[in-house]
Parts: structure tokens; sequence; C-alpha cells
């Protein structure tokens, strides 16, 4: 019975210990100070926040407070307008015990830094330097984060006679295509406002290609002294050259000069640029230097994850904003994305090592899987080919010759080529 009382009373003060250090925010703030907007939230105990931007579709800063509660004061209205970089504030109670604090930017505001102490939480904005774009005294309808590189919408004007803009997501200024008045037997047809409807364009995939290392980072080294960061960058150089000749693609390089890109950079380029698929290009290197020929990574199912952290960084996926979804439906996301993702990038290393074949010796089981940190991104098919050995004399040979790296890449190509026949015409569903 003694003992009871003793684990009793150890759970009452625990609870009775988490409900004092639980932080309450008692107000929030919007002010300019100089140049900057300052978001203020006051709150009666320091939290450790976490502060991150979204900038695809409304660009905004999210606050979460984890282990706070929303004071009397704040209960009545969820919803406040901002002032200076800041156009509004919004928040919530999220989950049990958690506030989440959403600042919707104004045009060309970013979020600068910010600084919690003494009970307050200040949150920096800078004013930005990119105008709004104006359309006959309008501003351009903002892009939804769906929309990538490439993707069309149309404009109408309030009047039918006017002529229509098309404007491509792509493009820094809109394209003109003039209206034409249809006749019949001479009598001009008048024209008639189409109902609002969803308008489906096509869009060609981008394609963001990875040359492996580069900068302070060289790679393996050949016994030639050939250097995995060159070659990987002229290989990289090649099959962009090969694909933007077919017509058919957008593509991106995450490096085109000889310098170092951070992993977490590279993984942010390609899903900045909406990928539809990524390629990073490697050359091998082993101990045993009879080992030849190339390979295919997809990542590991056991190393799935260490995308989380790529999720909570960025907080979204496949244009769908995390922030405005219930942890256990973001979660829910995040999983089938994953699935889906994990489904595409083997469909395409089984396109592409058939291909790889027909052009240079495949090293035995091929298709292999691992934990690179470049395949993680949870919403992007990706595959790391390794295009042999540097470590092996006859692969190091064939690597620095351009027409055997042509070769390759001719195999990829092909490969790309084959893997989207296959997709949506549309490619509005990745």
């Amino acid at each position: 019975m003694r003992l009871t009382i003793y684990i009793w009373l150890a759970l009452a003060g625990l609870a009775f210990s988490h409900a004092v250090l639980a932080s309450e925010v008692e107000d929030i703030t919007v002010q300019v100070r100089g140049s900057d907007t300052q978001i203020v939230i006051s709150h009666d105990v320091n939290v450790k926040p976490k502060v991150f931007t979204l900038d695809n579709g409304q660009p905004r800063v999210v606050i979460d407070l984890v282990g706070a509660k929303l004071g009397a004061k704040l209960h009545a209205n969820k919803k406040q307008k901002g002032v200076g970089g800041v156009a509004s504030v919004r928040y919530s109670k999220r989950g049990d015990g958690d506030v989440r604090i959403v600042a919707d930017l104004a045009s060309g505001a970013r979020d600068s830094s910010f600084a919690n102490s003494n009970g307050q939480l200040i949150v920096a904005i800078k004013g930005g330097d990119i105008p709004l774009r104006m359309f006959k005294g309008e501003p351009y309808p903002r892009l939804k984060p769906d929309f990538t590189l490439g993707s069309t919408f149309v404009v109408e004007t309030t009047k039918p006679a006017k002529d229509t803009m098309v404007i491509n997501a792509s493009l820094s200024k809109p394209v003109e295509t003039k209206a034409v008045r249809s006749t019949v037997s001479g009598i001009p047809v008048p024209i008639i406002k189409p109902a609002p409807r969803k308008i489906a364009h096509y869009r060609k995939p981008v394609i963001v290609i990875d040359p492996g290392h580069g900068g302070h980072d060289p790679g393996a080294i050949g016994k030639t002294k050939l250097k995995e960061e060159t070659v990987t960058l002229k290989a990289a150089l090649e099959l962009r050259k090969q694909l933007l000749a077919t017509g058919k693609y957008e593509v991106v390089l995450t490096r085109s000069t000889d310098k170092y890109i951070d992993h977490d950079k590279r993984i942010y380029i390609a899903r900045k640029a909406g990928a539809d698929l990524f390629i990073s290009i490697h050359a091998d290197s082993t101990a045993k230097d009879t080992t030849r020929g190339a390979s295919v990574y997809t990542l590991a199912s056991r190393a799935e994850g260490r995308s989380r952290r790529i999720v909570n960084s960025q907080n979204w996926i496949s244009g769908v904003d995390l922030a405005e979804q219930s942890a256990p439906v973001g979660d829910i996301l995040v999983d089938l994305a994953q699935r889906k993702t994990l489904t595409k990038s083997g469909e395409f290393a089984e396109i592409l090592l058939p291909q790889l074949k027909s052009q240079t010796l495949l090293v035995g089981n091929s298709h292999r899987k691992a934990g690179y940190y470049v395949l993680l991104a949870p919403d992007v098919p990706a595959v790391l080919l390794e295009m042999g050995f540097l470590s092996n004399a006859k692969d190091e040979k064939l690597l620095k010759t351009a027409a055997h790296r042509k070769k390759l890449m001719k195999s990829v190509t092909q490969a790309i080529n084959i893997y989207f026949t296959a997709q949506s015409p549309l490619q509005a569903a990745r």
C-alpha cells in the first residue's frame, strides 16, 4: 500500500511539473523596426521553437512551439492582420500540447533570423528585392506548389474580345496569342466566354542530373590520377546535351563547374525544381583492382527513416504543404509518397540496366540497394549510377574517353525515353 502511494505521488509530481513547465503563449504582435518586420511572441516560459520557411505557393514562416498552449487573450482571435513584410498571422492548437503559428509573408519578404530569450521569441523578416510582377495593373497569380518548371496556365481577360494571355512559368515575360473571330458564311460568330474549367497542359518531365563530388571533394582517384569529380561532371554535361537534343525534357544540373555542393543542397535543388527523376553520376573504387563494371543503386528500404530529416526541415512533399496538415495526416502523406517514389526508382533502375548492358560491362548484382544521402528525397524517384571502377585499369581507361562516356550517356537517355513513354502524357500526377 505504501509503495502504491509513493508511485501515485511520483506520478502526480511529474504531471504537476509538466503543467508548470508548459509554456503559455500570451501575445503575438507584428511590428516594423527599421527595415525589418518583427513577429514578437510573448510566452511565460522559455521554449525551444522550431522555425522554418516555406516558399512554394504563398511564402510564409512557420513557428512550432512544443509543449505550449494559447493564452486566454489569443483564443478569441485565430488570425490577425500584419504590417510591413507580414501580410497576416494565423495560429492554432496543434496536437495535444503544441502551438503552430503561421505568418503569411508579403510579396518579396523573406525570413531573416529569430531569437528566443527572456520570455520573447522574435522572428525578424527582411524585405525582399523581388518585385511583384504586374499585368495591366493586376498581380500575376502565384504558382501553386504543383506547378513546376515548364508548366503553363491561362489568364483570361475580363472582356471576351481581348487577347488571351498564356504565361509559361519558366519565362519572365508573357507570350501573347491573338484571339481570332470565327465566321459562318461570312457572318462573324460572337465569341462566347467559356465556363471556368481546369485546363491541363503538357509539362515536360524535369530531369535533375547530379555529378558526384566536386571542389574540395575529388572522390575516387584512378591509377593515372583520373579524378571522379572530373569524369562525373563530363558525363553529366554529355547527358544534359543528349537530353536537351530530344526536346522532350527540362534538365537541371546540381553543379556545372568544379565546385562542391552539399548533399542537402543537391536534394533541395531536385525537389525545388519539381524533379520527375534524379540521376546521381559516380565512378566506383575498391581495393580489389580486378573488379570492374557499371551498377545502379536505389534506396534501401532500411534507410527510409532517414528521409524524415528532409521532410522535417523542408516540410513539404510533392507540392503538398505539410504545415497545413495535422501530424497524423502528414505522416500518411509522407509514407504514401515514399512508397510511390521507391516503386518508380526501382522501375527506372530495371529499365536502365539492360540499356547499360548493351554499351558496357555490368558488375555482378548490378541493381544494388544502399542508403546514400542523395537518394533520400521522399518524393523524387532517384538512382545513383556507378559508371565503372577507377581502381580498375580498363574501366579507368574507358571512362577517360569522351566516346565511352557518350555511349554510357546514350544508354541513360534511351532508358529515360522508355521510362517516360510509360508515364502519363500530361505528367500531371507524379
